[in-house]
Order: C-alpha cells, then sequence, then structure tokens
C-alpha cells in the first residue's frame, strides 16, 4: 500500500465531500475549510482501517465496513456539530456526505476503477 492509494482516496473523497457541502448550502470559507480538515483527519484512517481488515480478517466486507463507516458518521457529526455551530442537523449532513461518497467509491470500483 502506497501513499499515493492513500492521496487518491483522499483526493476523491475531498472533491465528494465538498461538493455535497456546496450542495448543502454551505458557502462560507470557514464551513469549507472545516469539512476539509475534517476528511483529511478521517479519510487516511479510514482507508487503513479498511484494507487492514480487508488484508487480516478474512470476513465478507460488510462485516468490516459497515461499523466503520457508522463509526466516522458518527465522529465526523460530532466534529461538525461543535466545529459549525450553525450547520443544520449536522449527524443527517455527515450521513448524506459519506453515503455519497462511498457510493460513488463503489460504483467505480463496479467499473473496474480502483483506487
Amino acid at each position: 500500500m502506497t501513499l499515493a492509494v492513500f492521496a487518491r482516496c483522499l483526493g476523491l473523497t475531498l472533491l465528494i465531500e465538498l461538493c455535497f457541502a456546496l450542495l448543502w448550502g454551505l458557502r462560507q470559507r470557514y464551513h469549507l475549510l472545516t469539512v476539509a480538515l475534517v476528511q483529511v483527519t478521517t479519510n487516511p484512517l479510514v482507508v487503513w482501517l479498511t484494507l487492514y481488515c480487508h488484508d487480516h480478517l478474512f470476513l465478507p466486507q460488510a462485516y468490516y465496513i459497515v461499523p466503520i463507516e457508522c463509526a466516522v458518521v458518527v465522529v465526523e457529526g460530532l466534529i461538525y456539530r461543535f466545529a459549525l455551530k450553525t450547520l443544520q442537523r449536522p449527524f443527517v449532513f455527515s450521513l448524506g456526505a459519506n453515503y455519497v461518497s462511498f457510493s460513488l467509491g463503489c460504483i467505480l470500483a463496479c467499473f473496474g476503477i480502483h483506487l
């Protein structure tokens, strides 16, 4: 696993989740910077955990991806709740952003585009 894998995953996640934030109505530089920093903080850990579990657990992917993604939604929701006081429904925002990001990643994988 190389640094390039982490960089591609993070880059795609930043693109998707910042677009989601714009569609959600976040326009202030502080809000978008916060979304970006949250992703820079959580995405590498999620990618590492997912790859580690894939290589060492020998379980169906849903057994480790679902708990990891649920934890990410909660952690990011908490960060958004405290960092972005004006953000309405931060946990719904976190769930939506992660759902879109994860879904688009799955669609890319179905077309043979692996990061």
